[in-house]
């Protein structure tokens, strides 16, 4: 009864900033979200209920990103959030956003003039000052490169990535591997 006195656009926020963290754990986890949407599909037809999966609001977002599908998969699939949506769901300005980025407590990564915060900043499951210190170790690597040491498996890791490690708190092997990553 609670969430009726909550005004609909309120409780819509609180909503989509609990889903965008949801997303941030899936990310860390490495949960392959696409084959278990695929399987929720099939789940649908057997029971005959019709599902439209995309929204009019990123329609065209996804038409656009032809030229760079999987990295238009990543913001479809809200791994990386527009820089607006990330302020909301982390509540925090764009000022403090950009303080963490510039002291390498948090990156970015830019998609045709856009800039996008990966969704996993926003995970409870990771000690943010742990994170700082690999962001840190992987020297000025782009903020591309960095989406992809932190959510590539690596045998250095024994299959693992690097968010996966953080979140059980093991960060010298991470460290360790960001050492040699920024070497390349």
């Amino acid at each position: 009864m609670a969430l009726l006195d909550i005004p609909a656009e309120e409780l819509g926020r609180m909503f989509k900033n609990r889903l965008w963290e949801v997303i941030g754990v899936s990310t860390i986890l490495n949960l392959d979200l696409p084959s278990m949407r695929d399987e929720d599909e099939k789940l649908r037809k057997r029971f005959r209920r019709k599902s439209r999966l995309l929204t009019s609001e990123n329609e065209d977002l996804i038409q656009s990103g032809s030229a760079n599908p999987e990295r238009y998969d990543l913001v479809r699939q809200g791994k990386l959030l527009r820089m607006g949506d990330y302020l909301g769901a982390a509540d925090v300005t764009e000022k403090k956003l950009s303080k963490s980025v510039a002291s390498g407590k948090a990156f970015s990564v830019e998609l045709e003039g856009e800039v996008y915060i990966p969704a996993f900043f926003i995970s409870p499951i990771l000690h943010h000052n742990d994170f700082a210190k690999v962001i840190r170790s992987l020297g000025d690597t782009s903020g591309w490169n960095r989406w992809d040491f932190f959510t590539t498996p690596t045998e250095a890791l024994g299959g693992s990535t690097p968010l996966q490690f953080l979140a059980i708190k093991k960060v010298k092997p991470v460290l360790k591997a960001a050492a040699e990553f920024a070497k390349r």
